[in-house]
């Protein structure tokens, strides 16, 4: 069995990212948001359309509905971040902190007659 730490050097081995994959900035692109829809057009239980998150499962509900067909949309990017300026406003007027409960004003239930 080879060492941990010679796995993630070594450039054959079947791990994820080696060191050599980092160094060589290989690294897959993130792309932007999205899903996929797919648009029946005669499905048995009649639904329209389904979404989906990944092209594995388009891939799965094309095989089972080859008639349908798919298309990514993409969601709108996130919003720049703004600046938003603080104004101090006058204190709110509040009712003061109660202290004590009243007493309570229950009677004990008598269920025997």
């Amino acid at each position: 069995m080879k060492n941990q730490r010679n796995l993630l050097m070594d450039s054959n081995s079947e791990m994820g990212l080696t060191t050599r994959d980092l160094q060589e900035k290989r690294l897959t692109v993130k792309e932007c948001p999205h899903y996929y829809e797919l648009k029946f057009k005669n499905h048995p239980n009649g639904v329209k359309q389904v979404h989906c998150g990944t092209m594995k499962d388009v891939e799965r509900l094309l095989e089972m509905h080859p008639d349908a067909e798919y298309s990514k949309i993409l969601l709108p990017q996130p919003p720049e971040t703004v600046d938003v300026p603080y104004i101090s406003v006058a204190p709110d007027f509040e009712l003061p902190m109660q202290q004590s409960l009243p007493e309570s004003e229950l009677q004990p239930l008598d269920l025997e007659e």
